[in-house]
C-alpha cells in the first residue's frame, strides 16, 4: 500500500492534474471544499484531467460513512463535476466499502470516483459536524461572497461556536411586543410598548449579545441552537450563518462594546398578532388566540387576560417602523398566530408589490387550514413572488393530526396542499413537524404516507425538536418507548436513505436518536395530570388516538 504522496506521484505522472485539495486544512470543511473544487470547476474536461482530494480524517455520527466523503459526492453533484474526474485519496482502509454506499445512495453518476486507500494513520473522528447536503439555505450566488474575504470573517463564521449573524441583521417582534434577536432566543431583550425598534438595536441587552458573539463567549439565550447542535441537528444559528454569510462584513463596522451604527434589516420576522384559528397542545395563549377561552377553562391562562395580542401599541404602528427597511430585506419570516388570516401580511405584499420588491424571499409558518383572509385569497397576492417557501405546522395526518392541533380539518389540509401543487408547483414546501412523546411515533407513518401519495417529496420532511412544556419532550420518554423509537426511526431510515436526495430528511430523523440518546427520567404523573386535563376539556382521549404509546400508562 502506497503512501498519499506516492500515490499523488503517481497520479501526477499518468494525468494532467487540475489541482489538488487537501481536506486537511479546512476549517469548516465543505464550505472550503465547495469553493476549492468551484476554483477547479470547467465546462469540459479532457478524459486525462484530474482533480485530486486527499485526507487523512473523516467525522462520523450515526453513520458508518464519514462526512467528508458524502460531502465530496454531494457537492460533485451539486457544481456538476462527474465523478470520472475526481480522485480522493485518503489514509481511511475502508473507504472502498464506505463510498459503496455513498455512490449508491447519494451519487447523480452511475460511475464512481476514483478511491486510494494509502498507509498512515487515520483519525475516525466523533463529531456533529454535518456533511453538505446541498440544502436549500446554501446560497450558491453568495458564497463567491468568501471567495476573497479575511480567514477573521470565515472563522467567525464557522469556527466561533458562539457567533451567530442574527443580532446583526434581524429583529424578532414577537405578539407581545417582546423583542428577540431571533424566534429561538430564550429572553426579551426589549419591549416596543416601551422603545422603538431604532432604540432596541443599541441597548445593553442587544450589545451585550453582539459583544459577547464576537469574542466567542457563550450566550445563555442561545441555548436552543446549542441543544439542536448538541444532536446533530443543524440548528438556526448555522442555516443563518450560511444564508447571510455574506452580511459578516458588518461585524467589522461593529465597536468593541456590541453598538452597531447602522440599523438595516436584512431579515424580518415579526408576528403582529397572536389571531389564530387552532389551539395546538404544545402552543399557548401569546401564539394562538383560539388558545385563551381553552386555557381559562383548564385553569393554565388568566381569565383577565386579553384574548388578542399585538405587537404594537396601535395598528400599524409597526409597519410604519418597519416599512424604512423594505428597501434592504431579503427574507421576511411570516408567523403568529396564523399568518394567512392576519391581516397585516397581506398589507407586506401589497407593499412589496407596490414597490416592485418581487425578489424577497416569503417564507411562512403556516398551519394550511386557511388560505383566504376576507375577499383576499393568498394565491392572488402571491402571483408575482418567485421565492416563496412554505413550511407546514403539521405534526399528523387524519385523526392524529386534529387530536394535536385542536380545529384542524384534516381533509382541508389535504385540499390546500393539492390546491398548492396544481396553481404554485415551484413554491419549496416541507412539513415542519413539531416531534413530542405524543407524535413520535405516529409521525414516521405520517411522512411516509404523504410520500407515498405524492403529496411531498421524501426530503420535504423536517422534524423540529420540541423544547415546552417538558412533560411532552422526547427525550424524556421512558426507556421502553425510547427503544421503540430507536427501533421503529432506523427501519425507516434504511427505507429513507436511499430516495432523500440530499439527506435533509434523514439528518431530522437520525438527531431524534441521537437526542433521546440520555437518562432523564419519565415524569409520569405530571404527563397524565396534563395528558388527562387536555383529554377531559376536548373530549379525546390520547390512547383511542395513539394506541402505540400504550406503554406509557
Amino acid at each position: 500500500m502506497k503512501t498519499i504522496e506516492s500515490c499523488i506521484h503517481d497520479l501526477s505522472a499518468k494525468h494532467n492534474v487540475v489541482g489538488i485539495i487537501d481536506c486537511d486544512q479546512y476549517g469548516d470543511f465543505w464550505i472550503d471544499l465547495w469553493i476549492d473544487l468551484k476554483k477547479l470547476h470547467q465546462t469540459e474536461y479532457s478524459n486525462n484531467d484530474r482533480i485530486i482530494i486527499k485526507s487523512t480524517y473523516d467525522y462520523y455520527s450515526n453513520t458508518e460513512h464519514g462526512a467528508i466523503i458524502q460531502s465530496l459526492q454531494n457537492v460533485i453533484n451539486d457544481l456538476d463535476i462527474p465523478n470520472f474526474f475526481v480522485c480522493f485519496i485518503t489514509t481511511n482502509k475502508d473507504i472502498e466499502n464506505e463510498y459503496k454506499f455513498v455512490l449508491e445512495h447519494y451519487s447523480h453518476d452511475d460511475n464512481p470516483i476514483w478511491v486510494y486507500p494509502c498507509q498512515g494513520k487515520f483519525d475516525k473522528k466523533t463529531s456533529d459536524v454535518k456533511s453538505f447536503t446541498g440544502q436549500q439555505n446554501f446560497n450558491k450566488e453568495k458564497i463567491n461572497f468568501l471567495l476573497n474575504q479575511s480567514n477573521r470573517q470565515k472563522e467567525m463564521l464557522f469556527k466561533n461556536k458562539n457567533f451567530c449573524i442574527i443580532p446583526w441583521i434581524s429583529m424578532m417582534i414577537n405578539t407581545d411586543s417582546r423583542v428577540k434577536p431571533c424566534c429561538y432566543y430564550r429572553e426579551s431583550v426589549g419591549n416596543l410598548k416601551t422603545q422603538s425598534t431604532v432604540e432596541i438595536w443599541n441597548n445593553k441587552n442587544y450589545r451585550e449579545i453582539r459583544k459577547k458573539m464576537m469574542n466567542n463567549q457563550e450566550v445563555p439565550g442561545c441555548a436552543s441552537c446549542h441543544a439542536y447542535e448538541s444532536y446533530s441537528k443543524e440548528s438556526l444559528r448555522q442555516s443563518s450563518n450560511r444564508e447571510f454569510l455574506d452580511q459578516v462584513s458588518k461585524v467589522d463596522e461593529t465597536q468593541p462594546d456590541g453598538f452597531l451604527e447602522k440599523f438595516e434589516l436584512i431579515y424580518l420576522d415579526s408576528r403582529f398578532s397572536n389571531l389564530c384559528n387552532l389551539s395546538c397542545r404544545m402552543c399557548n395563549e401569546t401564539s394562538s388566540s383560539s388558545w385563551h377561552k381553552s386555557g381559562v377553562a383548564m385553569g393554565l391562562v388568566n381569565k383577565e387576560s386579553p384574548v388578542f395580542l399585538s405587537a404594537s401599541n396601535y395598528s400599524g404602528e409597526l409597519f410604519e417602523q418597519i416599512k424604512d427597511h423594505i428597501g434592504n430585506i431579503e427574507k421576511i419570516y411570516f408567523a403568529g398566530g396564523e399568518p394567512l388570516i392576519i391581516d397585516e401580511f397581506y398589507q407586506i405584499l401589497e407593499y412589496l408589490d407596490k414597490n416592485k420588491k418581487h425578489d424577497v424571499k416569503l417564507v411562512y409558518n403556516t398551519n394550511l387550514t386557511k388560505k383566504n383572509l376576507k375577499d383576499k385569497n393568498i394565491f392572488d397576492y402571491w402571483k408575482n413572488f418567485k421565492n416563496i417557501s412554505i413550511g407546514a405546522s403539521l405534526d399528523g395526518e387524519c385523526a392524529q393530526g386534529e387530536y394535536l392541533r385542536a380545529g384542524t380539518v384534516w381533509s382541508e389540509v389535504v385540499d390546500f396542499r393539492k390546491e398548492l401543487m396544481r396553481k404554485r408547483p415551484d413554491i419549496d414546501f416541507s412539513v415542519n413537524a413539531t416531534l413530542s412523546m405524543l407524535n413520535c411515533l405516529h409521525v414516521v407513518d405520517f411522512h411516509k404516507n404523504w410520500v407515498e401519495q405524492g403529496l411531498i417529496k421524501p426530503e420535504e420532511f423536517n422534524l423540529n425538536l420540541l423544547f415546552f412544556p417538558e412533560y411532552l419532550k422526547v427525550d424524556n420518554s421512558p426507556k421502553l418507548l425510547k427503544e421503540k423509537i430507536r427501533k421503529k426511526y432506523q427501519e425507516h431510515l434504511d427505507w429513507l436513505r436511499p430516495i432523500d436526495k440530499f439527506g435533509r430528511a434523514t439528518a431530522s430523523f437520525e438527531s431524534v436518536i441521537s437526542c433521546i440518546d440520555n437518562n432523564n427520567v419519565f415524569e409520569k404523573d405530571k404527563f397524565w395530570k396534563n395528558i388527562k386535563l387536555f383529554d377531559n376539556y376536548y373530549k379525546t382521549d390520547l390512547l383511542e388516538t395513539f394506541p402505540e404509546l400504550i406503554d406509557l400508562k
